[in-house]
């Protein structure tokens, strides 16, 4: 007689297994935390770097041979305040051309501000963006300073058709002209005469692509380009016109440049070195920090001065620009240069200041009021300034304002 028989696991045996499967299970388990970790770095890394595209641009993006993307910073002249003004307008400005930002969900509109571990990132207008949802900082360096994107220089040089060189009779008649954005959301503008042998420096541009105008006004010879300034980098031009500087007949363009003599209208800022506000900036030339105009807050405050009356009442005028020599202390300080006439207050487009004094300027080539200047409006007119700063630690200065006038005789 046969008796069935079955084997089956010993507890010992299904102990072991159960043991087994456990290590398995666990080192899976690791392994698959490791891979997900992995997976939200690169993923995090790769969000970060489209940031700092959004906020520089993209390098790669070419038209016409020269680089066309230059990101927030290049359409505003600024550095954006938060991550959410690469998403939003952050106050009406009218050069915002975003979003910067490519938003993958449309019900997901601020999941670009967070790592992949749902930590805001750390941003505030700086140079880098930060994440430290792994319990670990991850940078991402947009540049070693914002200077290398906002305040960059051109150097170049014009001649006339044949190759000629202004030389000291011609060079006054020429204006450089660059429009730029201001940093607060508007257009700023810069005017600079080359030298005598037609040389040029622009300096302090934000980096992107802006509108440069030449004009020689005798022959009313207008040269127009876009030129693409680059971060770090310090680029040389030249430009040639489609007249000659000795086919200007019996016209000739002369420029009449007016200082401060005497207070004006309106007088609000404080003043540093002398006894009237007017003889901070009357210099012929600037003197820097030994005098100077101040205004420690970070409204605007103007001041306006009385001019030199004209050595000249015959000819017909073509512009007038209002120049001034400013400087910032901190990371806030900006510029409007001023005409004030018939008991009126006419500005320019706000411009952003440089921790060192540099030149700004703004031209108008008719009276603000309506018309054509006359030489009445030069001899009643007066010029200046507003001003703002940080705040009473970090004021901005101002050492010297002048007016060119230029005209035909």
């Amino acid at each position: 007689m046969y008796l069935n028989r079955q084997s089956g696991f010993s507890f010992i045996e299904l102990l072991v297994v159960i043991v087994v499967i456990g290590i398995l299970a666990s080192v899976a388990m690791q392994s698959m935390t490791a891979t997900v970790e992995d997976v939200r770095r690169i993923q995090t890394e790769r969000e970060m770097e489209m940031l700092a595209r959004a906020i520089v641009g993209d390098p790669s993006l070419i038209q016409n041979s020269a680089r066309s993307d230059f990101g927030y910073v290049g359409d505003i002249g600024a550095f954006p305040p938060n991550l959410q003004a690469l998403y939003q307008n952050p106050g009406g400005y009218s050069t915002w051309d975003g979003p910067y930002v490519t938003i993958s969900f449309a019900t997901d509109s601020t999941g670009f501000k967070t790592d992949e571990w749902g930590s805001p990132y750390a941003y505030s207008g700086g140079v880098s963006i930060n994440s430290t949802g792994n319990g670990t900082a991850m940078t991402k360096k947009i540049a070693d300073a914002t200077s290398d994107y906002l305040y960059n220089q051109i150097i170049g040089s014009i001649t006339d058709a044949s190759g000629a060189i202004p030389g000291a009779t011609y060079a006054d008649s020429i204006n450089v002209i660059i429009s730029f954005p201001n940093g607060v959301g508007g257009t700023g503008s810069k005017t600079y005469h080359p030298n005598t042998a037609g040389g040029f420096t622009l300096d302090s541009i934000p980096a992107g692509v802006h509108s440069l105008t030449v004009v020689f006004t005798p022959e009313s010879d207008i040269l127009q380009r876009y030129l693409t300034v680059l971060p770090r980098h310090r680029s040389q031009v030249s430009y040639r016109l489609a007249s000659t500087f000795s086919g200007g007949g019996s016209t000739m363009v002369d420029t009449l440049v007016l200082r401060p003599n005497g207070a004006g209208a309106l007088t609000n800022l404080t003043r540093s070195g002398c006894s009237s506000n007017y003889q901070c900036v009357q210099e012929t030339a600037s003197d820097g920090d030994a005098t100077r105009v101040i205004c420690a807050s970070g409204s605007f405050a103007t001041d306006v001065y009385a001019l030199d009356d004209p050595a000249v009442g015959t000819g017909t005028i073509q512009s007038v620009t209002v120049f001034c020599q400013a400087r910032r202390t901190q990371t806030q300080g900006q510029v409007q240069l001023v005409v004030y006439m018939s008991g009126a207050e006419y500005k320019g487009a706000t411009q952003n200041l440089t921790t060192g004094y540099a030149t700004y300027s703004e031209t108008w080539t008719t009276d603000p009021s309506g018309g054509q200047w006359t030489w009445t409006d030069i001899t009643n007119l007066q010029a200046g300034i507003r001003l703002s700063g940080q705040n009473s630690t970090f004021p901005a200065y101002c050492t010297q304002v002048w007016v060119e006038v230029v005209y035909e005789n």
